[in-house]
Order: structure tokens, then C-alpha cells, then sequence
């Protein structure tokens, strides 16, 4: 469930539903989407949300790939855990595991106006026995594995230490048992073991019991997001950031900047989390924040440490173009932009090239006395063949100069595999038997620039501009924005499927014969090559739109970025010129059936309106965030 998808569909329809239910629901389906054969692949898909490289963080003898980490609020029983770590986090805090079972699904209530989760029974504990082998699962995710455990007895949590131990990176356990640690220490066997603090409880009672801790062998301290709750019961969310902030700044100045800490507490905006970080915290944790925000908080709050780290930090030199992947893409987009124009000024006067006329046996003239509108028609599929042409070309282009140049990976990732699709599609010659020599010359020339582009260097994408670090209007409009936007891609690269079917197999439709005002069978007796020649403008037609499909959806699903202007100003003129060719050309010669232009229209009107709903947020001034950033500088103290 992607921001773009849960803010505007699924948050609106879980929040009807009882919240014990939404949440079964929600990770139900999550935990069953990463069992099946590509699920994770698709939760990658369409998030994108891996944890830059440069975030890894090396704590407690472990190698955190982000500081940011999933707390244990949102999925207490581990349902979902495999498609969480999809998320971009940097641990999994999972627990607290108990030796006895809860016998059954644990209450949950959700407090709107407050943006708190209530659990009326207390936090609920996972049993041992149910926990194992969720926790076998979590250790081969190949991601640092926090457990918490709670037991009434040292002996209690000797067991528990004991069980889950060999799948820990590191073990948490209740500050109270602080003083009678090193009687069951050794069983952690080298694993390291933090305290956990309750954010709400006064220093003057913790300090004593982490010290304590502290001298007899404890790693760290862990803030726990989960306080007492008024009435009982406790509750995780908004209530718990102020405290928690008080808390990491109350230890870090009495216990100094050494002791590892990890922070819970109501993180909800990329801003919280800073604030955590700030006041002196290694690592934090995401739970609540993901119900009340969005899935996207991680993959955000990734952006703004990331910013926060690598501010004043020295640029690389520029290497000369050649070397650098971003010089061959574009020269790859330039080229098909170049075909587009080319096309364009074939189909619009002559249509039909010699070495057509070479495979038909036929010459233009000839071609007219079997149908006095074949001619019209097939203009009308070589000039609708543009418009894609158009729309890669520029993509590629900007994409190009927008993103690759500045190392943006997933800019790299879309345009080669929308390349790989198009280069692909070439093949779809072998369904109808016509080889187009230019159009393999083409297709040759264009696929050295690729293989050059491939074998060279992205470079480090070092961001020039703040990422947003709370949301507001324009963000959720730009959800909706976005949604339209991926419906879209969707929507191309299903209709290039189908026309690409069709060339290969049926090659006209009912309209198209209708147009022409004849039978597949009459053109057929005509010239038996004929219907191969149409065959080929067809499924390359298709095998076109599914490559602008592909480049489209990748763009909507993984660029959507505050600031990101040259994006919004780059997918404007490239989708308009996709479908301007292909309208004009259907009014010019004639072919106006309503049903077969209307997919045209709907398409360009609701690609329109993403674009308009994503503006303000894409287009959002630099000026604007380095302001928001200014007013978010907490000192931090040590």
C-alpha cells in the first residue's frame, strides 16, 4: 500500500472498519503478498524504498543499513514482518516476546483526533512458541533483528533470553530487572543487551537502574514508544513524542554521548524522527506513523537524514560526459525524438517507404485502387506510432539531464527497462513475418547507445534540495495527483499489450474494417503481403505504448519528490506530444468513431488532471523547504 494508494483509497476504507479488523486486514494481506512467489519484488516495485547506501549506521556490533527503524507497535504479532522490511527500514524491533500465549487476536483502538493507537490490554506480548518461527522468518531477511522480552522472574527471562537469542541482533529487556542483570547476563551468549526505559518515567527512578545496568555489562538504553494509558492499557503515537524527546536528552546528558540509544515515540513526520536524532538518539523507530501517515514515512524520513548527513558535504568533480551514463540516455532519447520528427514528415506526405513498396510488389499508387482509404489508414497508424516516439524521447531526455546526471538511481533503473521492453518488442516482427529493414537499423543503432549507457557510471547522487519535512495540501493532493498518474501507465501499457495482440494475431479491429469500408479476406486476395505490412505498423505500435507504459509508471511510482519542477516540466510536454499526433491524425483523415477515439481523450483529460494535482507539490519552491529546514534546528545536547 503505497502513500499514493493508501491516502486515497484504502486509509479512507480501513478507517471504516473496526480497527482490530482494518488491522488484520491490512497486514493479512501484507504478510500473505511477501509469501508468494515476487511479492517482495512487487512491494519494491512500488515503493522503491530501499535505504541509501550512505544511511548504514554501525552500532552495537551490527551494521544497520538506516537509522531508521520499525517498531514493534504496528505489527505486534509479526504477521506482516517480510513485507514491512520491505519498506526501507534499517532494523525490525520486534516483541515483547513472553513464555505465555495470548489466546487470541489482541484489542486495538485508534485514536484519530489524538494520532494514537490505545491497546486496552496493555502492550500484548507474543508467546515463545508462536513468536520462533517469526523469528527464523525475520533473521533470513537478511536486516538486524531487535527482540524485545518480558518475564515476571530473572528465570523467566533467562528462558527468554535463551530462545530467541540465536536469531537476535540485539536483545532487549526491561530496565526493572536491571539489578539483578548480571546474574543472567552471560545467557545472551555475546549477544548485546539494552535497557528499555519507559519515555514517561521520571529520570530520578531510571537513571539509578541504568547505571546499574550500565556497570554490569548492558550495551545501551531503549526507549520504549508505549506508555501507561489513563484508565489502562497503553497507548503509542502522538502522545508519546514530547516525552520521548525529554527523555533521550535527560540520558544523553546524564550518561554522556558514548551510550548506544534507541527511540521510539511517535514519529509521524520526517521531522519527528530528526528530533529524536537531534537530542542525541543513534537510532529511532516508525510504528504508529505508518497508520496515521502513510507507508511512505520511511522511504521520507530516509530522504531527510540522508539531507541532514550529506549538508555542506563536498561535491564530486564532474567527469566528462562519455564516461557517465546520463550523456549515452539522452543520446538514446535525443535519437528517438529525432525518429519521431522523421516519421512524422514520412507519414504526413508519402507514408508508404520503397522498400515497402519492394516487400508489397506494389507502389503507392497501386496501393490506392484496392482501397481509396488504405492509404489514410495507414498514415493514421504510422503518424499514432509518433506520439509514443515523442513521449519516450523526451522522457529519456529529461530524465536524463533531471535525474541520471545527478545520480538518481531510480531515473537510471526506468529508462533501462523501458529500453530493454522497447528493444524487446522488435521481435514481435517474428508473429507477422515482416522484417522493416530501417526500422531494424534503427533499432540497432539506438541499442549500441543503451549497451554504452549500461556499461557506464551513474554517479552519487548527492540532493541539491531539501525533502518536505511534514506534510500538508499539497502533498495529499499530489497523492491523488500520483494516483491518476500510475492508473495512467497502467492503462498504456495494457493498451500496448492488447495492439500488440492484435498485430500479431487478428490485426484489425471491427472499426478499423469499418473505416475502410472492406473485409481482412478482400484485402487479403488483394496483396497477401499486405496484411503482414499493416501487421507491422500495429504491434510496433504496441510494443512502443508498452515501453512508454513501463517508463511512465516506473516515473509516477518511484519520482514523486518535493521540488522535483524539472520532473513535472518534462512529463507535461512528453505526454501531451504522446497523444496530439494520434488525435489530430484520426480528425484529419476521417476516422472519427466515437468509441475508438475516446480512450484518447480519457487518457489525455486524466493525465491532465494528475499533472494538476501534482503541481503544486512537484513544482514547490526551494526557497520554501530551506525555509521549512530552518525552523526545524533543534540543538543538540550531549
Amino acid at each position: 500500500m503505497p502513500d499514493w494508494f493508501y491516502r486515497t483509497v484504502s486509509r479512507p476504507l480501513l478507517y471504516r472498519l473496526r480497527p482490530r479488523a482494518a488491522r488484520a486486514l491490512s497486514l493479512g494481506f501484507m504478510g500473505r503478498l511477501a509469501r508468494v512467489p515476487l511479492g517482495s519484488r512487487v512491494i519494491d516495485l512500488l515503493g522503491h524504498m530501499r535505504a541509501d547506501p550512505r544511511l548504514a549506521v554501525s552500532l552495537l556490533g551490527t551494521e544497520f543499513p538506516s537509522p531508521v527503524g520499525l517498531g514493534p507497535g504496528l505489527d505486534p504479532q509479526g504477521i506482516a514482518l517480510p513485507a514491512l522490511a520491505r519498506f526501507g527500514v534499517g532494523f525490525l524491533d520486534v516483541g515483547p516476546v513472553g513464555l505465555s500465549e495470548t489466546p487470541t487476536r489482541p484489542l486495538v483502538e485508534r485514536d484519530d483526533a489524538g494520532e494514537a493507537i490505545v491497546f486496552p490490554d496493555d502492550f500484548p506480548p507474543l508467546g515463545l512458541s508462536s513468536a520462533t518461527p517469526k523469528l527464523v522468518t525475520a533473521s533470513r531477511l537478511g536486516m538486524p533483528l531487535l527482540v524485545r522480552v518480558a518475564g515476571d522472574t530473572g528465570d523467566e527471562l533467562r528462558r527468554l533470553i535463551e530462545g530467541v537469542r540465536s536469531y537476535a541482533s540485539v536483545i532487549a529487556v526491561p530496565v526493572a530487572f536491571a539489578n539483578t542483570i548480571r546474574e543472567w547476563l552471560a545467557f545472551a551468549n555475546g549477544t548485546p543487551v539494552l535497557l528499555v526505559v519507559g519515555a514517561d518515567t521520571p529520570a530520578e527512578t531510571t537513571n539509578p537502574l541504568i547505571e546499574a545496568g550500565l556497570s554490569a555489562g548492558v550495551a545501551g538504553v531503549l526507549i520504549d514508544g508505549a506508555i501507561p494509558r489513563t484508565g489502562g492499557g497503553t497507548v503509542i503515537g502522538a502522545p508519546v513524542r514530547d516525552l520521548a524527546v525529554a527523555c533521550v536528552l535527560a540520558i544523553r546528558a546524564r550518561f554522556g554521548a558514548t551510550v548506544p540509544l534507541i527511540a521510539a515515540g511517535g514519529v509521524h513526520e520526517p521531522e519527528h524522527a530528526l528530533s529524536l536524532l537531534d537530542a542525541g538518539a543513534n537510532l529511532v523507530e516508525i510504528d504508529s506513523g505508518l497508520v496515521f501517515n502513510g507507508p511512505g514515512l520511511v522511504k521520507r524520513t530516509n530522504d531527510a537524514v540522508l539531507y541532514r548527513r550529506l549538508a555542506g558535504a563536498p561535491r564530486e568533480p564532474a567527469a566528462r560526459p562519455a564516461a557517465m551514463t546520463w550523456f549515452w540516455t539522452a543520446l538514446m532519447g535525443l535519437g528517438m525524438f529525432i525518429g519521431g520528427v522523421l516519421a512524422t514528415g514520412i507519414a504526413a506526405t508519402r507514408v508508404v517507404l520503397p522498400y515497402d513498396e519492394a516487400f508489397l510488389g506494389m507502389s503507392r499508387e497501386q496501393l490506392q485502387t484496392i482501397n481509396p482509404r488504405l492509404i489514410a489508414f495507414m498514415a493514421h497508424d504510422r503518424v499514432s506510432l509518433v506520439g509514443p516516439m515523442f513521449t519516450i524521447g523526451l522522457l529519456y531526455v529529461g530524465l536524463s539531464l533531471g535525474g541520471i546526471r545527478r545520480g538518481v538511481h531510480w531515473a537510471m533503473v526506468a529508462v533501462f527497462a523501458s529500453a530493454f521492453v522497447g528493444f524487446g518488442s522488435f521481435f514481435l516482427f517474428l508473429g507477422f513475418g515482416y522484417l522493416d529493414t530501417l526500422h531494424a537499423f534503427v533499432t540497432a543503432c539506438l541499442l549500441q547507445l543503451l549497451l554504452l549507457a549500461v556499461h557506464s557510471e551513474l554517479g552519487t547522487h548527492t540532493p541539491a534540495i531539501p525533502p518536505q519535512l511534514r506534510t500538508d495540501r499539497a502533498w495529499r493532493l499530489a497523492q491523488w495527483g500520483q494516483l491518476l498518474l500510475v492508473f495512467h501507465a497502467v492503462a498504456i501499457l495494457g493498451a500496448g499489450l492488447v495492439i500488440s495482440s492484435v498485430g500479431v494475431t487478428v490485426v484489425f479491429v471491427h472499426e478499423d474494417l469499418e473505416f475502410m469500408g472492406t473485409t481482412a479476406e478482400h484485402l487479403k486476395a488483394a496483396n497477401p503481403r499486405l496484411v503482414p505490412l499493416v501487421a507491422h505498423d500495429r504491434a510496433t505500435f504496441g510494443g512502443i505504448l508498452v515501453s512508454t507504459g513501463v517508463l511512465l509508471l516506473l516515473t509516477a511510482l518511484w519520482g514523486y519528490r518535493a521540488g522535483n519542477g524539472w520532473l513535472w516540466w518534462t512529463l507535461l510536454p512528453a505526454g501531451a506530444l504522446g497523444y496530439v499526433p494520434a488525435i489530430a491524425v484520426h480528425l484529419a483523415v476521417g476516422y472519427t468513431d466515437g468509441m475508438h477515439l475516446l480512450p484518447a481523450f480519457v487518457g489525455l483529460g486524466v493525465f491532465l488532471l494528475g499533472l494538476a494535482l501534482s503541481r503544486p507539490y512537484l513544482c514547490k519552491p526551494a526557497s520554501e523547504l530551506e525555509t521549512e529546514w530552518a525552523s526545524n534546528r533543534p540543538a543538540r545536547t550531549t
